[in-house]
């Protein structure tokens, strides 16, 4: 037994204080632990009583409690005031980049649901169409995408919108991990491009969500550089790929810079590129800069000027291809930036990237980004549905890429 006063219950502080005895620190930690059990019983209570109050609620309310408690980002000032369609893409983006490899699949389709309607579709080159969130969620690419690449990352290089759409492309540095669309994998870091465009509508009184997504990768360029090579070297050089050559931000452009900047202009110059240049027959690569720069896609590569373009990009399609057309599913400009999103149409009478003529009517989807300085495209980023074209041939881009090796 130790006496209150021993010096064996007497210890001294550091402080300087006077020392206290052990008696007197096991009625203080008696003290602590009662107030402590007494705190963990009260809460214990209030928690039960709090559960059950928000079944009730639930039964009631549906999900809307429960949404309250979603995942959200928390985004600088400088993202608070951008177009309507461009700052819901950037919410889910960051989810999809910062949180949804943590989150369970069901939190995970609960939590995307606050961004896409319940109509969301998800078309995709190579990857199967999804109807709903869910089943992109749960079934879709998003599950076999994060299967086939557990580790990745996205550099966005461009991305803007308007109140109704918006779009994106960036580039992913990823660990190829299992076999893609019947590709093995190579089991190795790896690198591609992919776009993406995306379409809003309001679901109720100032609420908009995304009801349709089409994702396109730059499939040709991916399996080059993987050693299976579907279409045959471009004459320009292939796989760079860069944002914008102008300090409108990274990725281009900061809504906070392009505001006021010429739309009109801009769109038309874009849509004389799609009508007068791919489906027409202007020469001198009209409505482009003599210095500009165009990023295409693997099997077409990176034009560095006016000439390059039209000596072999523009002129190559126009000789492989009579009666042509341009459908465009989208069309939308942010300040000087401008996507565009559809169908290039045309009789296939002539040799195109590595493809003898078929005499067939072939449709090529494609996803297009330019930026426009005055009235004329200085950059212009490309990327071609080259899966489907095959498809169209009677081909199976995947198979050639299978039996590489």
């Amino acid at each position: 037994m130790v006496l209150e006063g021993s010096p064996v219950a007497e210890y001294a502080l550091l402080d300087g204080t006077k020392p206290r005895t052990l008696t007197t620190n096991i009625k203080t930690g008696l003290g602590v632990f009662t107030l402590v059990a007494l705190l963990m019983f009260g809460l214990g209570y209030v928690s039960g009583e709090f559960h059950q109050r928000l079944d009730v609620a639930h039964a009631v309310h549906g999900t809307a409690l429960l949404r309250a408690s979603l995942w959200q980002p928390i985004l600088p000032p400088i993202f608070q005031k951008e177009p309507l369609a461009k700052g819901i893409i950037r919410r889910f983006d960051a989810y999809l980049m910062n949180q949804a490899a943590f989150d369970q699949p069901d939190t995970k389709a609960e939590t995307v649901a606050q961004w896409l309607a319940p109509e969301f579709i998800y078309e995709s080159v190579g990857f199967a169409t999804s109807h709903g969130s869910r089943h992109w969620c749960l079934d879709g690419e998003e599950t076999q995408f994060r299967k086939t690449f557990p580790v990745s990352g996205f550099s966005q290089m461009l991305f803007f919108g308007d109140e109704s759409h918006a779009t994106t492309t960036s580039y992913g540095n990823l660990f190829w991990a299992e076999p893609m669309l019947g590709v093995p994998a190579p089991n190795a870091w790896t690198y591609f491009r992919v776009t993406d465009f995306y379409a809003i509508r309001k679901t109720g009184n100032g609420t908009s969500k995304v009801h349709y997504n089409f994702m396109m990768i730059d499939f040709a360029d991916l399996f080059r550089r993987i050693g299976r090579p579907v279409l045959p070297k471009a004459p320009l050089p292939e796989g760079l790929v860069l944002t914008a050559a102008t300090n409108d931000g990274v990725p281009a452009p900061l809504s906070v810079v392009a505001k006021g900047r010429n739309s009109t202009g801009a769109r038309m110059a874009s849509a004389g590129a799609l009508a007068d240049g791919w489906a027409g027959n202007s020469g001198e690569a009209k409505w482009w800069h003599r210095g500009m720069t165009f990023y295409g896609p693997g099997g077409i590569g990176r034009a560095s000027n006016a000439e390059e373009f039209q000596q072999h990009v523009l002129d190559p399609f126009r000789q492989a291809f009579t009666n042509r057309t341009c459908d465009t599913h989208m069309l939308f400009c942010e300040g000087n930036y401008c996507g565009a999103f559809g169908t290039l149409r045309g009789r296939h009478v002539g040799p195109w990237v590595g493809q003898v003529a078929s005499n067939r009517t072939l449709s090529i989807r494609f996803a297009m980004h330019f930026r426009v300085e005055d009235d004329l495209i200085k950059e212009g980023w490309a990327i071609f549905d080259f899966p489907g074209m095959f498809t169209q041939l009677g081909k199976d881009f995947f198979a050639v890429a299978r039996g590489m090796h």
